[in-house]
């Protein structure tokens, strides 16, 4: 195709997590096959996009992404477009856009490489549903490890299971061997995703669980945190609950996307659980893993969503103060249960609507995060501040890469003596202040 020295690969990744460990996956075959990766300057020899088709903004912007490549083009690059918007819009894309050489859906192993007429042989160590990753993250000690493909459930809003299909677990085996190779790369903490991380092997009869896989985990690796993101409210079991709760590996934080509180917008939804049982999930975590931060995410503006749902989910909200919320307001998608409803929600009240949850949500944490002050934690080194007032940035165990809080970490003063931090290790840091969404603590010996 080219001379090695030629074989420059431009890769933008747009969307979730899950889609990141795609196009690592990627970076890692490209690699294999000779490839280096663009710099800024460089003309590159292949550019792939991959793109991310959930909801309307995610669309645009995978779009606009397009357009702009387009644009830039070289005469002898070959432009890709992947990943779920190729997936569900193949024919309309090919269509609109004709400058782009090749559309390909979701990622599948060496099916890239292959259509370009590259060596697509995977290395022995490559494990089903997983390709040789060069990893990408912005913490080079953290990674997501994706342990399922797919999903079973039939929300009435989400078009995921239209470009990822149904379910598909990995092996227990499969997964523990990925995660000795990060462990070999000194990796220190690792984020469990999937689409619906608590149905993890139920499709296959429930002969390995998410618990038996992190039992395997921990037995087979030394990684120290373990972090699971993409729980469904539904399958959160006994054994799951104590694990969190006696295994000091496994943060005591769990991401739980509930969308909805009231009994009518859970059943208008198709979430297959009640109100009643929801509370009570939340409850058990609570009372059974002292100290849980609980993340989670809410659907404003659905069809058919009343003041009086509203005010349920903000009730339940203030009852439960979520250490971490986001929100999205409802766009319609083609192929989703919910396209063909009545009853529209106008945007603009969708949006004043998430604009009332984040400001509850903003107070909530302020009041959370200020009670921590004074409290010794242990931290996770990210990354030095270089040109801050902080010298460096943290995160505890009750929070995610990339979407939650960040402790900002003095250390170099007269209070510490000079201490110094490496990204990637452990500290014990004092809170000494805290904002909405960042903690500040000093380095303690």
């Amino acid at each position: 195709m080219a001379s090695s020295s030629d074989k420059k690969l431009r890769l933008l990744n747009l969307g979730c997590s899950k889609n990141q460990v795609d196009s690592e996956n990627l970076m890692g075959e490209f690699g294999r096959a000779g490839f280096t990766m663009a710099k800024d300057g460089d003309e590159p020899l292949v550019t792939v996009i991959n793109t991310c088709g959930f909801i309307e903004a995610a669309k645009e912007e995978s779009i606009q992404e397009i357009l702009a490549a387009v644009a830039a083009k070289g005469r002898n690059e070959k432009l890709i477009v992947a990943g779920c918007l190729a997936q569900r819009y193949m024919a309309d894309l090919k269509k609109d856009i004709p400058e782009v050489d090749l559309f390909i859906g979701t990622y599948k192993p060496g099916e890239m490489l292959e259509r370009l007429g590259l060596n697509s042989t995977l290395p022995s160590d490559c494990k089903v549903g997983a390709g040789p990753r060069t990893l990408m993250g912005e913490e080079p000690h953290h990674a997501f490890l994706k342990i399922a493909e797919g999903c079973n459930r039939v929300c009435g809003f989400c078009a995921i299971p239209g470009m990822r299909g149904k379910q598909k677990s990995r092996s227990i085996a499969d997964i523990v061997a990925e995660a000795q190779q990060l462990q070999s790369w000194g990796i220190q903490e690792v984020s469990l995703i999937a689409q619906d991380l608590t149905f993890f092997g139920r499709e296959l009869g429930g002969k390995e669980t998410l618990e038996g896989l992190l039992q395997a985990l921990l037995r087979e690796t030394d990684i120290p945190w373990f972090r699971m993101m993409y729980a469904y409210p539904a399958f959160i079991t006994d054994g799951l609950v104590a694990t969190m709760a006696t295994e000091k590996r496994v943060c005591k934080y769990l991401d739980i996307p509930i969308q909805h509180a009231s009994a009518g917008m859970l059943k208008a939804m198709r979430r297959n659980y009640t109100a009643a049982e929801l509370r009570a999930c939340m409850l058990k975590l609570r009372d059974s893993v002292p100290g849980i931060a609980l993340r989670t995410t809410a659907l404003l503006g659905y069809p058919g969503e009343t003041e009086k749902d509203m005010d349920e989910l903000v009730e339940f909200i203030e009852e439960m103060r979520f250490k971490h919320l986001g929100c999205f307001s409802y766009s319609d998608e083609e192929g989703t249960y919910a396209f063909d409803l009545a009853d529209k929600v106008p945007q603009e009240i969708a949006e004043a609507r998430l604009e009332r949850v984040m400001a509850m949500q903003s107070q909530i944490s302020l009041e959370e995060n200020g009670k921590r002050v004074g409290q010794t934690v242990e931290v996770i080194i990210d990354a030095r501040a270089e040109g801050q007032d902080y010298h460096y940035t943290g995160r505890t165990e009750g929070d995610a890469p990339e979407v939650d809080n960040t402790v900002l970490i003095y250390g170099n003063t007269k209070v510490t003596g000079g201490m110094d931090a490496e990204p990637g290790t452990f500290r014990k840091v004092l809170i000494t202040d805290a904002t909405e969404y960042d903690l500040e603590a000093q380095l303690i010996p």
